[in-house]
């Protein structure tokens, strides 16, 4: 296209030969533009169709969630950007993008995950199962409290196996079952123990109302905790003293009672003794009965 200067010291002669001849022969025929396939008769027009058959052609669109659109023309460059702290956009040969997510992760919103399996370190999630992966325990660094029912084989403190709590209370309106055939209830207000055997039958441990601080106190010794309502369990070697007369019935002590030669003198209150003598007045034997 030729370069066309009017000048101040040009006729209208001048001018017009110089407009007609930029029209006809810079700016071309308009019928031109049809067997091109063009249906513009502007070069305004033109231009702007032609660019749209070239982007269709060679060209291409992004287009995001909200519809906004942008056309990328041959020559052009498409700029991806990635999310601080979620993802990112790495451009390598041949003609690769490659979108993935940073070392660390942060989800402002919520995160579902509609898979089987998860893992998130060394911490794997399968259904409603959590475990850890390279440890044979979780640990949790902080007060956890559960709405349902608490199953566990054993429960045990950081530092022994012993079942403990410290000087923490253990509250609950339901049951706590501890492995084996172990069984206590706190709602009836005392313990209820299986023993050894998973049947219909259990021993409450349980107290009166007290009216005051009480305090029962185990002996430091291996036994059997005698009732009130036991029956031949207590055995001579577990008096330390006498049983005095006053604790005893009358007619309580029978003759079956008394051993061979357990009665002395000095069992007797008021001692009478009855002498058998020989002529010579020697004592030949000596019996006691109780005086008046």
């Amino acid at each position: 296209m030729a370069f066309t200067t009017i000048n101040t010291t040009d006729t209208l002669e001048q001018v017009r030969v110089k407009l007609n001849n930029l029209s006809q022969n810079d700016f071309g025929d308009p019928a031109l533009l049809a067997p091109a396939g063009l249906a513009a008769t502007s070069v305004v027009g033109a231009v702007v169709e032609l660019a749209g058959s070239i982007f269709s052609v060679a060209g291409f669109g992004v287009e995001d969630v909200t519809s906004s659109f942008q056309q990328i023309l041959p020559g052009e460059k498409l700029r991806v950007l990635g999310v601080s702290n979620q993802t990112t956009a790495v451009v390598s040969a041949t003609d690769t993008l490659t979108i993935g997510l940073t070392n660390s992760v942060t989800i402002t919103s919520n995160l579902t995950a509609n898979g089987s399996l998860h893992r998130l370190g060394t911490i794997e999630i399968s259904g409603n199962t959590i475990r850890s992966t390279d440890s044979s325990q979780i640990l949790v660094n902080d007060s956890l409290q559960v709405l349902g029912t608490v199953r566990t084989d054993n429960i045990r403190t950081v530092t022994t196996s012993d079942l403990s709590f410290g000087s923490a209370n253990l509250s609950t309106t339901g049951n706590i079952q501890i492995g084996g055939f172990f069984y206590s209830s706190f709602a009836a207000g005392g313990f209820v123990f299986e023993g050894s055997t998973n049947d219909n039958f259990e021993t409450t441990l349980t107290c009166v109302d007290p009216t005051a601080d009480r305090t029962i106190t185990f002996p430091n010794i291996t036994g059997t905790v005698i009732t009130d309502g036991d029956t031949a369990t207590v055995t001579n070697t577990m008096l330390a003293g006498s049983i005095t007369g006053g604790k005893l019935l009358d007619d309580a002590i029978t003759e079956a009672k008394i051993a061979d030669d357990a009665v002395g003198q000095d069992q007797l209150k008021s001692l009478v003794t009855l002498q058998i003598l020989n002529s010579s007045g020697g004592v030949l034997k000596t019996i006691y009965g109780a005086g008046a």
